[in-house]
């Protein structure tokens, strides 16, 4: 229909007309030209740049031009748009849509330790960097409909598969083929820290996968430096191929993509990136707002999924007592995320990842009413996507040189708006048709002398909608039969219309017109009567999509502290000008213990120790009158605040893991170990191999973020083991395969590796002695973080803290350090240390062991409790561990039991867990004592410390109060009423409120030596 030149006609119309190929049978010599001007609309061009009434003129797939005021071009199609509005086409960058590819699987159930390697790929079956997925692309019309359906124009994708994952692609989610689709064919490498379905068994805990990232950028770097070089070194024969290396070149120019699982693992990727000074787009997990400071500080830009969890099973008592407080935080708070991390200034895009497609549009709109800004929210889905995709300077923006790539909506999309059309490349994908959503509303009609009301309305979700209508004659309604709304504008039913004085069933067929709709009525009697329809614009009729309309933010019950779990802080605690008066000290120095005694502190520092000292200016006082301050306990062997395993047990030799790359600062173990006066623990990898993982010293700094636990300047210092573990004694009959399995075989590995490290050393002083002319054109020396970890102790520099039992593996480690001239800093566990005590003592070692475990497996038939004693009386310095989550809450009772055991004096049982482990640690500078200069890390007890009726009261690290008994009642009150307001927040919400993902939360165990724990789902790796 044609009016002033004017065509109203079917969007899907429009397109299968205007894309006609006239040459279909034949390969046409050049396209045939389309020019389309969708006009009077308004169009958002990008964010914060609208215009109205303007005229977007498209040419072929892309857009020629913006007319705001002009004249339109003669052989232009014109399409009025009046009431609608044109957005850019979205941009998902984080999709493995359009990837047809699987990786072949072993299906074998026993360890595999090296890959078969095959066209030059890598030596790690989780590495993958050599795919580029351009070449796997296959478009999927029936999942791009996924997308398109909520305004996707574009989307970025990988196979999710793997560490390394190959570099992605960008392409159009049109219905052509993979050659059309293609925007950008290398965007922006994958990657991720999960191994994904690699069956080699390496690595099998996070702290391995990053190891082996590490590793490999090291090895890229050092191999595109190398590869032309011609003259082999000591250390190095020619270099062989690598096409997984070959593409890793140049990394520092492109954006990776990588994928994380929660909060922790999104701050490791970025610390890790930032350690290679990597640019990347980070997938986040909806956490982000708890710790958003640290994230804007990294300053990565990320990629926010909409996934916010469903409402935790509250519905009687004892399920809700499986629910933690931190689920019911997130779930709350989930909406929150979006507005958290725009108003950090952090940039983001947004995604359909691990979502339904229907869930996108309601949650986008809850993030909206929870304070996200449209533009942000705007910006996310284009301008900022566009630039994670690689495909900026063509698309996410209304502008001239760009895809015609945009979506029509009725209305504000980010409010109540719905989408009617999308166009990919210049052509339609129908949604809803715009004639058909021009048709709904109320009419008044005419027919002869005979008025009748006509009501059109839409009910359903899009893609499942269907039609409903009514004629009404006075008060009296008329039912509509074979209702149908065609895409050509045309609306079709039948009536009875005898209550109206018309006999029989009359067929309407009715059409737009300028002021409403026309048409004809054919009666029984096969009569046509013209029909008028005027529409009344006072009762609008809006289509019912089945989303729930959003209302303003809702009230937030839930607290947010740090970290975001139950017992969290609302604030971090400042560093105290405090005097502690009238207390009983336990100095752990020569001073021993006093009696009405006082200290100052002030600048996380003890200043002062004494007697009835002054309160100098500015100094709180609190009163300790009956009650006993001491040192920090300081534990030489835990395994708490760990994630994602503490061994990394698939090669004999792991030292390349750090548990500093894994440390999460919000296990709860943290607060109760304050609770339980300790104040320092060494964390350490496990026993599952000879040479484990780099160790970690942390402060229990309640509240800070992983980075700030980590003790400053404690030395660096590496797990070794010995005795039944590393040999696999236990795991089961499938683990007989890794080199050692008997102990003479350990002592082997030993030397085998002390010999390569040697070797290590040696050739990068060969090579750093060439001259700059021969460096040019000499292999450099492959690096290795594993071998240089392993130098580091033969050369003093690396602390050796080892697992041991049996005396002879004790005196054979000592007599192999004392060969390679290193000095073992600590025997840890040592239950038969008391037999070697005096060759300990020579060699100077420490020994660091339980108060009275034994017999709990064969290589500890002959441990005593009296072994703590005998080694302190031969002049080893001995100190007590926990080993054990549980156990570290009460050091202070397991230090008492060689007073029991033995008649150890109560200094020298409590200088085993103070002073003594700070020595092991060589941090006995900084803590273990109350001496004037060191570290404020101090406990303050109700009775005296080695009492079983003893309670910390207090406990300061570095001057800051990070525990404390009464505030700790406070916040076990305000928790149980936190978690009710929470509980009946989700009993009273309607479904809308709690429909969200099911969560499956991190369920780690609590660590040990040998807990074996396989963090990437593959269940073959040793014996629970």
């Amino acid at each position: 229909m044609q009016i002033n030149n004017k065509i109203i006609i079917s969007c899907g119309i429009i397109s299968s007309f205007v894309s006609h190929n006239i040459f279909a049978e034949a390969n046409p010599i050049s396209p045939v030209n389309k020019l389309t001007a969708f006009t009077n609309a308004e169009l958002i061009m990008a964010p914060g740049k609208r215009l109205t009434n303007a005229t977007l003129l498209v040419e072929n797939n892309r857009i020629k031009a913006i007319i705001e005021k002009g004249d339109i071009p003669a052989a232009a199609l014109k399409v009025d748009l009046s009431g609608y509005t044109i957005y850019p086409g979205f941009i998902d960058p984080f999709t493995d849509y359009g990837i047809e590819f699987e990786y072949p699987k072993l299906g074998l159930t026993r360890p595999v330790y090296d890959i078969k390697r095959i066209g030059g790929n890598a030596e790690n079956g989780a590495i993958h960097a050599e795919k580029e997925w351009f070449n796997y692309v296959y478009p999927n019309k029936e999942r791009a409909r996924d997308w398109i359906n909520n305004g996707f124009t574009s989307v970025q994708s990988s196979k999710l598969d793997g560490i390394f994952r190959g570099t992605g692609v960008s392409l159009s989610l049109a219905d052509k083929t993979a050659n059309e689709v293609i925007y950008r064919a290398r965007s922006q490498p994958f990657m991720a820290f999960d191994k994904g379905t690699s069956e080699q068994d390496y690595p099998n805990s996070l702290m391995g996968s990053i190891a082996l990232i590490r590793q490999t950028f090291a090895d890229a770097n050092w191999y595109n430096q190398n590869k032309h070089k011609s003259v082999n070194s000591s250390a190095n024969a020619q270099i062989e191929f690598n096409i997984a290396f070959e593409r890793l070149d140049n990394l520092a120019e492109k954006q990776i993509v990588f994928e994380t699982k929660n909060l922790n693992d999104l701050l490791r990727a970025a610390n890790l990136l930032k350690e290679h000074q990597q640019p990347a787009n980070l997938l986040a997990s909806g956490q982000e707002y708890a710790r958003i400071n640290e994230l804007k500080a990294l300053n990565y830009p990320l990629i926010l999924p909409l996934n916010y969890p469903q409402a935790p099973d509250v519905g009687t008592d004892d399920a809700d007592r499986e629910v933690s407080l931190a689920e019911l935080r997130q779930w709350e708070r989930a909406p929150t995320n979006p507005a958290a991390v725009a108003n950090a200034g952090i940039p983001f895009a947004f995604t359909q990842f691990g979502i339904k497609t229907e869930a996108f549009w309601p949650r986008l709109r809850q993030a909206i009413a929870q304070g996200l800004s449209e533009d942000n929210a705007l910006a996310a889905l284009t301008t900022q996507a566009a630039e994670m995709a690689g495909t900026a300077d063509f698309a996410g923006k209304l502008a001239p040189g760009y895809m015609a790539d945009f979506v029509i909506t009725k209305g504000n999309i980010f409010k109540d708006g719905q989408i009617y059309s999308v166009w990919l490349q210049g052509e339609e994908q129908s949604i809803r048709s715009l004639p058909q959503a021009k048709l709904l509303g109320d009419y008044q009609l005419t027919l002869n002398n005979l008025t009748l009301d006509l009501s059109l309305e839409k009910t359903g979700k899009a893609g499942k909608t269907t039609f409903q209508g009514q004629l009404s004659s006075g008060e009296k309604s008329i039912a509509l039969t074979n209702l149908k709304l065609e895409n050509d504008g045309r609306v079709s039913f039948n009536a009875d219309l005898s209550d109206a004085g018309i006999h029989g069933i009359s067929r309407f067929t009715l059409w737009l017109a300028k002021d409403g709709i026309q048409g004809r009525m054919v009666d029984a009697q096969s009569r046509s009567i013209n029909v008028a329809g005027i529409a009344i614009a006072s009762s609008p009729k809006t289509e019912q999509e089945g989303t729930p309309k959003t209302d303003a933010a809702p009230t937030l019950v839930s607290q947010l502290t740090y970290p975001n779990v139950a017992y969290g802080l609302s604030e971090a605690p400042k560093a105290e000008k405090l005097h502690i008066k009238n207390a009983t000290l336990w100095t752990s120095d020569k001073q021993g213990i006093l009696e009405h005694a006082d200290l100052l502190m002030a600048n996380g520092r003890i200043e002062k120790i004494g007697q009835q000292l002054s309160t100098p200016s500015g100094y709180q006082v609190l009163d300790a009158t009956g009650k006993h301050l001491t040192a920090g306990i300081v534990d030489e062997h835990s395994h708490i605040a760990i994630n994602g395993g503490t061994n990394e047990g698939t090669d004999a030799v792991t030292s390349e893991v750090r548990i500093g790359d894994v440390i999460n600062p919000e296990d709860i173990s943290i607060y109760r170990a304050l609770a339980g006066g300790v104040t320092s623990a060494q964390l350490l990898h496990g026993s599952a191999n000879p040479i484990g993982g780099q160790s970690q010293l942390i402060k229990m700094k309640w509240g800070e973020s992983a980075e700030q636990l980590k003790f400053a300047n404690a030395p660096a210092s590496i797990k070794f083991a010995l005795g039944e573990n590393v040999k696999q004694s236990n795991w089961g009959e499938k683990f007989v395969q890794r080199f050692p399995q008997t102990r003479m075989g350990v002592k082997a590995l030993f030397e085998e590796t002390f010999d390569a490290a040697i070797a290590y050393e040696k050739g990068l002083k060969d090579y750093d002695d060439l001259r700059s002319s021969e460096k040019k054109k000499t292999i450099a020396p492959r690096p290795s973080y594993r071998l240089q970890a392993v130098a580091e102790v033969l050369k003093q520099q690396r602390d050796v803290h080892i697992h041991s039992y049996v005396q002879s593996e004790i005196l054979m480690f000592l007599r192999l350090a004392e060969a390679y001239h290193f000095k073992v800093q600590t025997f840890t566990h040592v239950l038969e240390g008391y037999k070697v005590a005096s060759e300990l003592a020579a060699h100077g070692a420490g020994a660091s062991t339980f108060a009275d475990w034994w017999a709990y497996k064969f290589e500890v038939y002959d441990a005593i409790p009296q072994n703590a004693c005998l080694m302190q009386k031969q002049g080893v310095l001995t100190s007590i561990n926990s080993d054990d989550y549980e156990m570290q809450r009460r050091l202070n009772q397991e230090a008492a039991k060689s007073m029991m055991y033995c008649d150890m004096s109560k200094e020298d049982a409590w200088n085993m867990v103070t002073i003594n482990p700070a020595k092991q640690l060589r941090v006995d500078e900084y803590v273990g004592s109350l001496t004037p200069g060191k570290m404020a890390d101090i406990v303050l007890w109700n009775a005296e410390p080695l009492s079983i009726y003893a309670k910390v009261t207090q406990a300061w690290v570095e001057g800051k109060r990070y525990f404390d008994r009464d505030q700790d009642q406070l916040a076990q009150q305000q928790v149980v009423a936190e978690r009710a307001a929470l509980i009946q927040k989700i009993l009273s919400s309607d479904d809308n409120a709690k429909a969200g993902e099911k969560v499956t939360p991190l369920n780690e165990p609590q660590w040990h030596c040998d807990t074996h724990y396989q963090a990437w789902g593959q269940h073959h790796q040793g014996a629970k």
